[in-house]
């Protein structure tokens, strides 16, 4: 059954992913990590992905078939939990539960932006679009894997969950106490599927994702996931907004999301 990490871009979910890759691959043997979609996984079930709504017609197939493959499946994505049509993203069916990752949609201007090489205009129409799409690089071609919406829309999304497993995880509380947030994630899984909390493996597991460290790495080896635009790891911080971001540009962003922001407890 998938377990999911799942949030807008630039909001966590990759520290997330790397944290439990490194704790997992020690301490539990019943666990595949991957990103959903995946082109290894549109190859297996010999989908023509040129087209979007060929992969929107497979969510399910595609899941259930990572399903038979591994007892848990922790997969990250950056799509909605939407319906188009009569396609739903998820279904109880597929998925036991999940991990959303929320950020200052603030921050996540800034930090998309950079990820992008657009200015903060362009990257808040982006962020308003009902239709904004998840692009990846394949074979020197860009395709639409994931369709994200609106941040207030994939946020809604996510937050109306399809049960009570499901956790909720602010980025600028991983920033402020990573322990205490990465800790929560493991008592989580632990109540879901069982998996042993080991403390040494534990906090090798923090230093050893420290962004200090990421970004580290990142400079030596460099990152699958950076655009070539800017470092996937930039600054990792909170508030960088404050300094950095046009006044009526924030006006727009915060009087478009003002509701949910408010919800969240950014305004």
């Amino acid at each position: 059954m998938i377990i999911w990490i799942s949030s807008y871009p630039k909001s966590g979910s990759t520290w997330v992913r790397l944290f439990l890759e490194k704790y997992l691959k020690n301490i539990e043997h019943n666990f595949h990590m991957s990103g959903f979609p995946d082109f290894t996984q549109f190859k297996n079930l010999n989908i023509d992905y040129n087209k979007f709504e060929n992969i929107i017609e497979n969510w399910s197939n595609l899941q259930s078939k990572q399903n038979l493959n591994s007892k848990y499946n922790i997969l990250k994505t950056h799509n909605a939990l939407c319906t188009i049509g009569r396609f739903k993203f998820t279904d109880k069916s597929n998925t036991l539960g999940g991990i959303y990752l929320v950020r200052d949609p603030r921050d996540i201007l800034v930090s998309y932006a950079s990820h992008l090489g657009l200015s903060h205009a362009e990257t808040l129409k982006i962020m308003m679009d009902p239709h904004a799409s998840e692009m990846k690089l394949h074979k020197k071609k860009l395709f639409k894997v994931s369709i994200m919406g609106r941040w207030s829309d994939h946020y809604n999304s996510w937050k109306s969950r399809i049960g009570n497993e499901f956790i909720y995880i602010k980025y600028e509380d991983l920033i402020i106490n990573p322990n205490k947030e990465f800790k929560k994630i493991l008592e989580y899984l632990k109540k879901l599927c069982n998996i042993k909390i080991n403390e040494a493996g534990f906090l090798s597991s923090i230093e050893d994702t420290k962004f200090e460290k990421l970004k580290k790495n990142e400079e030596l080896y460099g990152f699958d996931q950076a655009t070539g635009n800017a470092p996937f790891f930039r600054k990792g911080i909170v508030g960088d907004w404050k300094n950095n971001v046009d006044k009526k540009i924030l006006d727009e962003l915060e009087n478009t999301f003002k509701h949910e922001m408010k919800e969240i407890g950014y305004l």
